[in-house]
């Protein structure tokens, strides 16, 4: 089975549950992934419960098809469809409530073993699918009767039961479960997020109240918060993945796949960073892109931001490829370290100091090194971190602003690759989007970071820290 690793945005809901608690209840339209949610809770749970699914005209085959991964913990037997179709003379509520009534009572029975002591006995967790068709023809006072007698069963036999509802408005049974999660969707652009409320969870905290998630292939995955952290201990060389004719890589073959093989030779990117979003979020993107180049004898020109020292971007770099390819290919050109009186520091060659006094100066050795990087390679890649550009020379932006189409002209035109970074209400984004092939934007949605492609609008993508590359790199899931 395609098991994916316990999901830590779940983690609050699997206390829940280890505390003993009986009941929850998952509100949410229907799409919303309510069941795939229900059966991600259930799986983590095997050890003490035996899953009952419970829905309404339903085959085998139908619960396999939308729940693949369900095989090897869902058994035949414990797929219960209940009839509901209007038409049919048993489909009343009180029917439909004997029925599940006596299917509980029968599996549970054949669940005992009188061999094992009651502490082992697996429990029934079920999953009702089918508590909307109940309900329907129900008044509050019913409703809140019906609940009592399923939760009874279940609390008899030390079972655990989530409703799933479409009905986000009836709260007669919010008082009568011990937890209560809602899920919603909504859209950004052309792209839809899907988003997790624990609304409750009886004697647990809830550490994450509001949790973005995905429903790709099939499968319930939260989206995390960004890590900062990259494991310095245990590096690896970086292992490029090779240009193309007419594209080149951008060291992850997620978003190499997603660009049809990479960024299109001659192109200019620009990235929008949201102001409420760390900057950290550029480097697992960055850094495999410009490693991707220097691993391939390419040139790579950085121009960083500066208010930092150059090595705040160099760490990230220069311990996952060799000095030679280091001294030759890659140039940075920023803010020099600052180094105390006593300290001899000799800089690396691919250090370019580059504040100059006015911005000219300081474009006419972008150019330089630029031109210089194109001499050793057949292919360059320039990135800029514009937002600092305009900070520093606020009284040069005309200047500033002709030489983002000037040098986008060039670069593209020697079929190299430029990308630019700036953030909202910066005057330079405007020029930027306005000579890009694709612009990129970076925000965030319930503490997850989202890359989302805004020209053309062609993915959208949670970026969450691979710690187990060896290198700084990102693990990309689709919001679906």
């Amino acid at each position: 089975m395609d098991m994916v690793e316990r999901d830590p945005g779940l983690a609050d809901i699997h206390t829940f549950i280890w505390n003993e608690n009986k009941s929850l209840l998952i509100r949410g339209k229907s799409g919303t992934g309510r069941a795939t949610l229900a059966l991600e809770i259930a799986k983590d749970h095997l050890s003490k419960f035996e899953v009952i699914f419970i829905s309404r005209n339903v085959s085998l085959n139908n619960i396999y098809a939308r729940f693949p991964w369900t095989k090897e913990f869902l058994k035949s037997y414990n797929i219960v469809s209940i009839n509901t179709n209007p038409d049919f003379m048993l489909s009343e509520s009180s029917v439909i409530l004997n029925s599940i009534m006596n299917t509980l009572s029968n599996r549970i029975q054949k669940i005992e073993d009188p061999f094992i002591s009651l502490k082992e006995k697996p429990r029934p967790f079920v999953i009702l699918e089918i508590w909307d068709n109940i309900i329907k023809e129900l008044d509050s006072m019913d409703i809140i009767r019906t609940q009592k007698i399923l939760s009874s069963l279940i609390d008899k036999n030390g079972g655990f039961i989530i409703f799933l509802s479409e009905d986000m408005d009836n709260t007669d049974i919010d008082n009568l479960s011990d937890g209560i999660i809602n899920l919603d969707q909504s859209f950004y652009k052309s792209y839809r997020l899907r988003e997790m409320q624990i609304f409750k969870l009886k004697g647990t905290g809830i550490n994450r109240s509001k949790i973005a998630f995905t429903l790709t292939k099939g499968r319930f995955r939260t989206f995390s918060p960004l890590s900062h952290k990259i494991n310095f201990d245990n590096t690896n060389n970086f292992v490029f993945f090779p240009h193309k004719d007419r594209t080149f890589s951008t060291g992850n073959q997620r978003l190499d796949h997603k660009l049809k093989g990479g960024f299109k030779k001659g192109s200019i990117i620009s990235v929008e960073i949201e102001e409420e979003v760390d900057r950290f979020v550029f480097v697992p993107i960055f850094v495999p892109l410009v490693l991707n180049f220097i691993c391939q004898r390419y040139g790579a020109l950085v121009i960083s931001a500066w208010d930092q020292p150059t090595s705040a971007v160099t760490r990230y770099i220069s311990p996952f490829v060799s000095k030679e390819l280091l001294n030759t290919f890659f140039r940075i050109i920023g803010r020099e370290d600052d180094v105390k009186n006593d300290v001899v520091y000799e800089r690396p060659p691919y250090i370019i100091p580059g504040i100059e006094s006015s911005f000219l100066k300081n474009f006419t050795l972008w150019e330089k090194q630029y031109q210089e990087l194109r001499t050793k390679s057949d292919g360059c890649l320039v990135t800029v971190d514009l937002s600092f550009v305009e900070l520093q020379y606020q009284a040069e932006l005309l200047d500033i602003q002709k030489a983002i189409i000037n040098f986008s002209s060039k670069i593209r035109s020697n079929n190299d690759l430029l990308v630019m970074v700036s953030r909202p209400s910066y005057k330079s984004l405007d020029v930027m989007k306005s000579v890009s092939d694709i612009h990129l934007r970076f925000f965030e949605f319930n503490d997850a970071v989202m890359l989302a492609s805004i020209k053309p609008q062609f993915f959208l993508y949670n970026i969450q820290t691979d710690q187990n590359a060896g290198y700084p790199r990102s693990n990309l899931l689709d919001s679906s």
